[in-house]
Order: C-alpha cells, then structure tokens, then sequence
C-alpha cells in the first residue's frame, strides 16, 4: 500500500490546539492562543476545572497529548465528556517531529510545546468517544490488569522474603486479590450478559474460538474503532501490524511498534488459545512454522491476522462460523504472507 502523501488536504483545521505533556501526578500546558500555560494536577477534578471547563464551547479546540502508558486516560475522558476534539499521538512520531524541526532540549514545559505544534503542523487521528457503558467496562477491564500486575508483584516479593511475619502479610494480600480477580470476572459476565441484549457485537465476538470474556471485554472498552477501519489501519492502531525498514540495498527485518499495550496483550492471549483451537488460525500458525518462522513471529502474525477477521466480521455483522470460512479462506490461510 502506497504512502498518501495528500492526507494534510484533508487535515481539520483548528483555532486553537492545546498541548498537554502528561506525567503521572501533573499536566504541563501549552496553548497555542498562550490563554492557558503552566502545568495542573493530574486529576479528574483539576483536568474538569482547570482545563476543560476552561475550553468548553470554544469553536475548533483541539487538545492532544501522548501516549503514556495510561496516564492520559483523565484528560481524554474529561475531554470527550466535554465534547472536545482530543488526540492521543504516538509518542515517538512526536520525538522524531521535534528532531526534525531541530528541537533537541527535553523538558516538560518544551514537550507540551511541541506537543501542540505537532497538533496544529500535523494530520491527526482524534480519538474516537466512548459511550457511558464503554466507559464503565474500561473501567472494571483496567481494574482487572491492575489487580493482575499487583498479584505478579505481590508473588515476586513472596519468593524474596524469609521473614514468617512478612511473608504472611504478603500471602494475605495475595488472597485478598485473587478474591478481588475473581469478583472482577464475574462482574465482566454480568455487564457482556446485560450489553449482548441490545448489542450484537458481543455475541459476534464471542462466537470466535479464542475470543473469551476478557477478551472480548477489552475489545469493546478499548478498541470502538474495531470495524469501522480497514485491516491495514487497525493492525497500525493496535500495533501489530510490520513496519517496513528499507533504505537503498538493505532490506531490514520489519518488526511491530507502538499501539494500545491493552488490546495486543489481549489479542497475545486469545492467539495463543486460537493456534489451538481455532481451525483457520492454527492452519495458519503452523503453516508459518513450517516454514521457519519463530514462534514468536508466528503468532504476531496469528494476532494480525485474527485482529483482521474480528474488524471484518463486526463490520459485516456476521457471526463465526466454520462453513463460512469455506475452501478458499482455509486455503487462504495456507498460503502465509511473507514476513521478513
């Protein structure tokens, strides 16, 4: 696919962009109109009073900061609740823009400035709005992976200890979280029971083998996108797609970048089940094994390419079914893309 270099033709075109450098505990603002500088706590309560009451109902504001790993989730849900363009940018397209331009010091306030002037010089995709019940699963499917990465550190910390005392504080709070995991699973349940009555996508994306309750609760909290983009655009927006790498005779390796961690680790765990389970992804997967591929590429490849039949079949709303994969599409499957 051919690079479109006419895509700033259709860039919106804003009065105002505001950049934000995002940090765990404050934001550092940079206003292009110079109406709003210096930095606010990282909170709902100061990003609603500070930033967006301050915005709200000014024509053509954007508000675009960067990707951090999930510490931008207040802004861009204070901004969407206030119904203003936000975008959340890549942040190494941010770092090669300010190399470009020459801007090599680093700081908090220099980064919220050329946050903004890579908002207002560059076509961006806006983060697309998520409705009330999207946002309450996002909530409980965040939840979930914080009380994941806490059980992962809390057992890492057992196998440390030698102290009894301390050892059995840690296994107390190791019990207590598996109880919280738990009551998380069933509370993802009950919320896909209640949403598969008035949305089909659920019980679409369930029906795929590999697709389980996390994951399909993940898919719909963190990626509304999912079939409203071509396979190429989702690949690139969850970040499983290959980048190509050549310069004159060199042909470098492609390897995946950037992309929401949430969804790929996801999508990682239900290519897994599916190179077992599903009979087109492990047609697939082992077709790319047979050939030499690493098992690790292989199954970059199986997400890409269970990401694709997920983004197809919520477009077409179709349900999976094997028949429907027919002759052609297992042969498909057999038939590996080449992967450098």
């Amino acid at each position: 696919m051919g690079l479109n270099m006419n895509a700033n033709f259709n860039k919106p075109v804003y009065d105002r962009v505001i950049g934000v450098d995002v940090a765990s505990e404050k934001l550092d603002l940079h206003d292009s109109q110079g109406k709003l500088t210096g930095e606010i706590p990282n909170t709902v309560a100061a990003v609603d009073r500070k930033l967006a009451e301050k915005i709200q109902g000014d024509a053509k504001v954007l508000v675009i900061c960067e990707a951090t790993g999930g510490y931008e989730h207040v802004v861009v849900e204070a901004m969407h609740q206030a119904g203003i363009d936000v975008c959340v940018a890549n942040p190494r397209q941010v770092r090669d823009f300010a190399k470009g331009h020459g801007l090599l010091e680093k700081t908090d306030t220099i980064d919220a400035a050329i946050i903004c002037k890579f908002g207002r010089d560059v076509t961006v995709p806006l983060t697309t709005p998520r409705s009330p019940e999207q946002r309450a699963l996002q909530a409980v499917v965040r939840r979930r992976q914080q009380v994941l990465d806490l059980l992962s550190a809390e057992k890492n910390r057992h196998d440390t200890i030698r102290d009894p005392y301390a050892k059995e504080l840690i296994e107390q709070t190791i019990s207590h979280l598996k109880n919280q995991l738990k009551s998380l699973d069933e509370r993802l349940k009950q919320m896909l029971a209640e949403r598969a009555k008035v949305d089909s996508q659920v019980e679409i994306l369930q029906s795929v083998p590999g697709v389980g309750v996390v994951v399909c609760s993940t898919l719909l909290s963190e990626l509304p996108e999912l079939g409203k983009l071509n396979r190429s655009q989702i690949a690139k927006l969850v970040g499983v797609a290959p980048m190509a790498n050549q310069t004159g005779k060199s042909d470098r390796p492609r390897v995946t970048q950037g992309g929401r961690r949430q969804v790929r680790s996801a999508l990682y765990m239900a290519a897994l089940v599916a190179a077992r389970h599903n009979p087109l992804i492990r047609v697939f997967y082992q077709r790319l094994i047979s050939r030499g591929k690493a098992k690790k590429v292989a199954l970059v490849a199986s997400m890409r390419k269970l990401l694709t039949i997920l983004n197809n079949m919520v477009r077409n709303r179709e349900r999976w079914r094997l028949a429907s994969v027919g002759p052609a599409k297992m042969k498909e499957a057999t038939m590996a893309p080449s992967l450098n």
